[in-house]
């Protein structure tokens, strides 16, 4: 559904409500755990001018679940008519640039406040029990500002929590209260898979935390490692400077938790499978792939990307799950 501002009768304007079920030719969905807009493709055949201006509303809804809510951004014709267009969810509008100082916040404070800025419309925000002393952010990313935040909090809490927009209001809620029940995998919906084991790209078994010592004028420094893996993969290393607000047992207890999470092979599994309406990034899914060990009975895998695609008749779905042992994993037999 698309709704748009048209010419009323008597010269005013109105809102103008479509239905382009029946006229896409294909619609794409894709949301990430961390750190990126929801987005909406769909393409049309169009034969007079471009039918749906920049600023629309675009909404997906597939057997009376809401998948998308978004705003239409870009749009793009070629030679023989077909027009694509790209709308993005509310969390779009935060990658605008700001500065602020949270002081005693916790993460749904902070999310109430930038959203109030910006006139986001906010839906339910779960307490995660952890409050910032004092983040100080200058000139950055609304949205870098909330996934750093959200992602200190899951360190901190060892609570998975997840923020997106949730067909037109901003969330904040643990992945598991997100848990899907349908089995995906060997037997049931699965299509196609590819696994993929690395060290390589965000893996690390020796963390260092430096803070800036003002009143010493020198730097302190942190440093948690296992030596058993760096005996096997040689030295990986994770370097952060730490804020200066945070003291010795805090910063300690934030190497620990960084090191438990970084040191270990990082799995990823990406499955094709057949469509089921309302599996988002971040959402809990129940996984059993016969092929590979580690998943060869069913566990619980927190997805870092979905894609749906719609063709026709057909609708598919595209899910990368990593960390077996991490944000999820749980074996439930």
């Amino acid at each position: 559904m698309i709704q748009s501002m048209g010419s009323a009768p008597g010269g005013g304007s109105q809102t103008v409500l479509a239905d382009y079920a029946d006229v896409a030719k294909s619609v794409e969905v894709s949301t990430s755990r961390m750190d990126t807009p929801g987005k909406m493709t769909f393409t049309c055949l169009e034969s007079g001018p471009i039918g749906i201006p920049e600023g629309s509303l675009a909404e997906l809804v597939c057997d009376e679940v809401k998948m998308f809510r978004g705003y239409v951004k870009v749009i793009e014709r070629n030679k023989d008519g077909e027009t694509t267009y790209t709308a993005y969810d509310q969390l779009r509008y935060l990658k605008a640039n700001a500065s602020y100082i949270f002081e005693n916040m916790s993460l749904s404070q902070i999310i109430e406040r930038i959203a109030g800025d910006f006139g986001l419309k906010v839906g339910a925000l779960a307490d995660t029990g952890y409050v910032f002393p004092c983040l100080i952010k200058e000139d950055e990313s609304c949205l870098d500002m909330i996934f750093e935040a959200l992602y200190e909090t899951i360190l901190q809490t060892g609570r998975i929590f997840l923020f997106y927009d949730d067909a037109g209001a901003l969330t904040l809620t643990e992945a598991k209260d997100r848990l899907v029940k349908t089995l995906i995998g060997s037997g049931s919906l699965a299509i196609g898979f590819t696994y993929k084991r690395d060290i390589d790209s965000d893996t690390y078994n020796r963390v260092k935390l430096v803070k800036k010592n003002e009143q010493s004028g020198r730097t302190d420094v942190y440093v948690h490692e296992d030596t058993q893996t760096i005996k096997k993969w040689g030295v990986l290393q994770y370097y952060k400077e730490v804020d200066e607000n945070l003291n010795d047992a805090q910063i300690d207890e934030m190497c620990r938790l960084y090191l438990k999470y970084y040191n270990r092979v990082l799995q990823t599994l990406t499955l094709e499978a057949l469509g089921v309406p309302g599996i988002r990034a971040g959402f809990l899914i129940p996984v059993r792939i016969e092929e590979i060990d580690e998943l060869s009975s069913t566990r619980l895998l927190l997805a870092e990307k979905v894609t749906h695609k719609f063709e026709a008749d057909d609708h598919t779905m595209t899910i990368e799950v990593k960390s077996f042992d991490q944000l999820g994993g749980e074996d439930v037999g």
